[in-house]
């Protein structure tokens, strides 16, 4: 061949007059190539610079943060740049990649608009600031407290929220909790700011609104059922209008009594509130028997007055038909009736002197024995 072999190390020269291992080898003077024209592979001597070597190159000239820098000369330049240049935009890609658990969901959105859902598993969007996400809880139940702040197991009052008026003016402190759960998301994330607060504004403005409505002593006695649910539907309602997303599962009234500060005479107020239902309930009771009795009395009058006009009536009858004999029966039953009640001693005209008799003891002798002499007297009499 007219030249020697380009591909070995040695330094024979060809006819160029350069050696095989320089940079003119050839005879077009091109570096050392190969009869069909490819580069040849180069030794362990002529590969770049090593992957570790470079980056840690890399980190200490940035801790340096000296005039060093990426300045270091153009062989370094021409690697480092475009390695960190990489890192950084395979890291801004992976920005974009984002897991949703069991009972999530993301809502992405392509330059501030909503463009798709996704569900559970591992996605992918478009780096920011093309695309953003937002991965919420769709199917755990919610929880707001008002009118109170739960602190372990007790409970702080917050006068701010729980103090209300009544529809009888009176002042009633309600403690009461909210559960609701998502059921669109999009309308969730995007049609209400702070959905979680306005859940709760709203259900505060219902329960002052029911409470409004109704009278403090059945707010706090039989009409808290009544309460929870009034509240319910005011609060679904509204946020139906404001299209939310959002679904009340249930208000639960937790507590309804008067202000601390006036316990007391709102105790005392109850209190003879009670006495006076009671005082009013035993006049009503009175009142009933004496008007029963009375209805009784005037029945029963009726009944006798009717009894004596018909007897009556059947007397005269007798008497138009025997004048005589009813005027002596009458006068019989008369005497009948009156010396029933008394002691009657019967004494003949002809004895002369009038006998001493020991009125006394006889009377307590006979007084058992008077209502058979008193029915015996007519007899005599006549």
């Amino acid at each position: 061949m007219p030249w020697n072999d380009q591909s070995s190390g040695g330094g024979s020269k060809g006819p160029g007059g350069q050696g095989g291992g320089g940079q003119g080898g050839g005879p077009w003077g091109s570096g050392p190539r190969r009869p069909w024209g490819d580069p040849p592979r180069p030794s362990r001597g002529d590969q770049g610079p090593d992957l570790e070597d470079m980056i840690r190159r890399f980190r200490d000239r940035m801790g340096a943060g000296g005039s060093g820098g990426f300045g270091g000369g153009a062989g370094r330049r021409g690697v480092s740049a475009p390695l960190v240049a990489g890192i950084l935009f395979v890291g801004w890609l992976l920005t974009g990649v984002y897991p949703v658990d069991e009972g999530e969901q993301a809502v992405i959105t392509q330059l501030g608009r909503y463009n798709r859902t996704t569900g559970p598993g591992i996605h992918m969007h478009l780096p920011p600031p093309f695309e953003a996400r937002q991965v919420i809880n769709v199917t755990g139940q919610r929880t707001d407290e008002i009118g109170f702040i739960a602190q372990g197991d007790q409970q702080r009052d917050n006068p701010d929220e729980s103090l209300m008026i009544t529809g009888d003016r009176n002042i009633v402190e309600v403690h009461f909790r909210v559960y609701y759960n998502i059921v669109d998301v999009v309308d969730f994330a995007y049609n209400v700011r702070d959905p979680d607060n306005a859940v709760s504004v709203v259900a505060e403005s219902a329960m002052r609104e029911v409470i409004g409505r109704r009278q403090l002593e059945p707010i706090i006695t039989t009409e808290r059922a009544a309460v929870e649910q009034a509240v319910e539907d005011i609060t679904q309602q509204v946020l139906d209008e404001y299209e939310s997303g959002v679904r009340v599962l249930q208000v639960e009234l937790l507590r309804a009594a008067a202000p601390q500060a006036v316990i007391e005479a709102f105790n005392d107020v109850v209190n003879a509130g009670s006495d006076a239902e009671t005082a009013t309930n035993n006049a009503n009771r009175e009142a009933s028997r004496i008007t029963n009795e009375a209805q009784a009395y005037r029945e029963r009058s009726i009944r006798e007055a009717t009894g004596e006009a018909g007897r009556f009536a059947a007397v005269y009858n007798e008497y138009r038909q025997a004048p005589q004999v009813t005027r002596d029966r009458l006068y019989i039953e008369t005497m009948e009736r009156v010396f029933r009640e008394g002691d009657t001693m019967i004494l003949d005209q002809r004895g002369g002197a009038v006998p001493y008799l020991p009125l006394d003891g006889m009377n307590r002798r006979t007084r058992p024995q008077a209502q058979p002499q008193a029915q015996q007297q007519p007899q005599g009499a006549r």
